[in-house]
């Protein structure tokens, strides 16, 4: 799993998110519960990135906050802010720290 931070240059829009599997080794079976897969999506009624957990039975694509439906960001990392749509969006990509 990635931590990756967005910020704009442009309108100071920012958000952090952890979006991958939570493990490179796990495998999505039937009796792996604990599987989980991250991807980026926009909210755009609340213009602003939202990450979800495909595998979760709870989802259903659509924004937490305000239940519109939700586009997936296919283009890794996104050049565009979701709120002022401009090409200033800085990205840095962190990985969490392993606690073994």
């Amino acid at each position: 799993m990635q931590i990756y931070h967005f910020k704009c240059e442009g309108c100071g829009y920012e958000s952090k998110l952890p979006l991958g599997s939570s493990d490179l080794d796990q495998i999505l079976t039937d009796v792996n519960a604990d599987y989980a897969e991250y991807r980026l999506y926009i909210c755009k009624k609340e213009a602003k990135f939202v990450h979800a957990d495909i595998h979760s039975r709870d989802f259903e694509g659509k924004c937490p906050a305000d239940g519109s439906d939700l586009a997936e960001i296919k283009e890794m990392p996104p050049v565009r802010c979701p709120r002022c749509n401009q090409s200033k969006l800085v990205t840095e990509e962190t990985k969490p720290v392993d606690h073994e």
